[in-house]
């Protein structure tokens, strides 16, 4: 697949590791459509890297 796109990586830090939503990352001066857009496209990317793995799931996704 390849690398996540400069603009996609922003979106993922900001609601991964600043824990804001969707909205929120409205921060970056987009729309919220398009946060939510590179959102998805970023984690498709890092899923196909993890092996199919949801770099999303917590412990408790797998009981």
């Amino acid at each position: 697949m390849g690398e996540i796109a400069p603009a996609d990586r922003e979106v993922v830090l900001l609601i991964a590791w600043a824990d804001l939503t969707c909205e929120e990352a409205r921060a970056l001066e987009i729309p919220a459509g398009t946060v939510r857009s590179r959102l998805h496209r970023a984690r498709k990317r890092l899923r196909a890297a993890l092996g199919g793995a949801d770099p999303t799931a917590t412990g408790e996704d797998f009981q």
